[in-house]
This record gives C-alpha cells, sequence and structure tokens, in this order.
C-alpha cells in the first residue's frame, strides 16, 4: 500500500490509501505547504507556540477542512506532553483545539463520534492514525521517542478493543512522515529505553556508528508495536518520507530548532 499526495489549491496534504479504500472516513498528514502563516512558520502551520498568530492557525486549519472535506471547526487537539496517556474523545470536546482550549494531557486519542476530527500534531515525530471500519472508531496517536518506547501505539490499539470492540484483524494503521533512521541521531538513552520494552526484537530497527551515537527508526518500532497488537501486516502502512532529510515539504524541530511550525495527521469518521 501507498499514500497519495493531494494539492487543493495549493494546500498539499497525504493521505494513506489503505485507509482511503474503506470509506467512511476523512484523513490526511499535512505538509508545511499551502497556508497563510509569515515566516518561520511559513506557510501551512499549525501550532501558536512558535509565534504564529491565532488568526493564521484557524485559517490554516479552514482550508485544510475545505480541501479535505473535514469539518475542523468541531476537531480536537490534545495538550501533547511525550506520554503514553490514551484519552476518550466525547461529543462534547467538540471544537477543543487551540492549545489552552484543549480537554486533556495525552498524546492518543480515540472516538466513535461521527464528525469529530482528532488531530495529533509533529514536528518529526511518528503520527499514527487508526480506523476500524467494522465497528466505525478512529484514533490518533504522537509518538516521539518516548511514547514510541512506552509502546503508546499498543496501548491505543488495546484501548480501543476494550472500548469499543474494534478486532485488531479489521483495524487499520498508517504511520505518517517522520524522521527516519538516517536523521534520528542519539545518545544510548533512547535504545536503551526501547531495548527495556521490546527486548532484542527492536535490535534491527537500532544502528551503533563508529562515533558511539546510534540511529533509530522510529517508524518502524512503532509498526512493531502494531504488529504486536494483532494488526495484519497488510493492514499497517508507513510513510517512506523523513521529515528531516525534506524541510522544503516538511517541518522538522531536528532541521529547523525552535523556529518552525508545526504539521498534524488528522481522522474523523463521516457522519
Amino acid at each position: 500500500m501507498s499514500f497519495t499526495q493531494h494539492n487543493k489549491n495549493g494546500l498539499v496534504y497525504d493521505t494513506a490509501d489503505g485507509l482511503s479504500a474503506f470509506g467512511g472516513i476523512r484523513h490526511a498528514f499535512t505538509t508545511r505547504l499551502g497556508g497563510v502563516s509569515a515566516a518561520p512558520c511559513d506557510s501551512l502551520n499549525f501550532s501558536e507556540s512558535c509565534g504564529d498568530s491565532t488568526q493564521n492557525v484557524l485559517e490554516n486549519y479552514r482550508r485544510l477542512g475545505a480541501a479535505a472535506e473535514l469539518d475542523m471547526q468541531r476537531a480536537v487537539g490534545c495538550r501533547q506532553i511525550h506520554s503514553d496517556f490514551v484519552r476518550f474523545i466525547r461529543a462534547e470536546d467538540a471544537g477543543k483545539l487551540l492549545h489552552d482550549q484543549r480537554p486533556y494531557d495525552a498524546d492518543a486519542m480515540l472516538t466513535d463520534v461521527p464528525g469529530l476530527p482528532l488531530v495529533a500534531y509533529s514536528a518529526d515525530c511518528c503520527t499514527i492514525l487508526l480506523y476500524d471500519p467494522t465497528c466505525r472508531c478512529v484514533g490518533a496517536i504522537h509518538a516521539g521517542w518516548r511514547g514510541t518506547a512506552s509502546g503508546i501505539a499498543l496501548k491505543a490499539l488495546v484501548a480501543m478493543m476494550s472500548a469499543y470492540g474494534a478486532d485488531p484483524m479489521t483495524i487499520h494503521a498508517a504511520i505518517g512522515p517522520s524522521i527516519g533512521a538516517c536523521c534520528f541521531e542519539t545518545d544510548g538513552d533512547v535504545p536503551s529505553a526501547i531495548r527495556a520494552e521490546l527486548s532484542a526484537s527492536a535490535d534491527r530497527f537500532i544502528t551503533k556508528r563508529e562515533n558511539g551515537k546510534y540511529h533509530v527508526d522510529l517508524k518502524q518500532v512503532n509498526r512493531l508495536w502494531l504488529l504486536r497488537g494483532g494488526l495484519d501486516p497488510r493492514n499497517v502502512e508507513v510513510h517512506p518520507d523523513c521529515t528531516a532529510c525534506h524541510g522544503e515539504r516538511y517541518w522538522s524541530h531536528r532541521r529547523m530548532g525552535s523556529a518552525r511550525g508545526s504539521q498534524i495527521a488528522v481522522i474523523s469518521l463521516v457522519p
């Protein structure tokens, strides 16, 4: 399976073909292209924390909604804290999108409420979208290295199965653009944290270089967690792009530091 690029009036985003094939949802993995924000957040930015104006951020949400047919006025975000906390999003949470309005400190959200877009933010970290077309529920996950190491992807799956009766054999997942092993160079604390949870099964995604640093493939580690949750490997899509390699297309904290915006992954059940 692969990803499809869309360009609607200059706003560029990707969708996962496997998620799209079933219908019943709208989703998007955004880029930095097609918004109204000024430098250094130019141009499609979804974070107020970089100094961008609230007016610009809301206009970017509006443009994305128009392009991807998502009701972003009802969208919900969480205050992401690099945790493994999973929250269930309810109808009364609709529209709690700007940072100070978000209802929870968490890094994964689940819902079975139609027309309630769930938003995960990123500027190198993994974003993961989940969809069970049988039980009609969706999830959006932010997985930095801490969330990846602690298995937030698996914990979200378990919560989806417990709350909604989702079946791992019918759940589809898509991991969006994020920093690749090519650019995610780290000290030994990251490999140690991952190995503490996944043991030797994660070793093939961790490489030690001659300089003593490690390179870690966070996308593949998250895919491993999803497979441990019982997902069919054919139902897990992984975007090939490294955000740090493609600064012209994506926001990257590793490449740009704090002078940058944020992209999002968003998913919503169609009413």
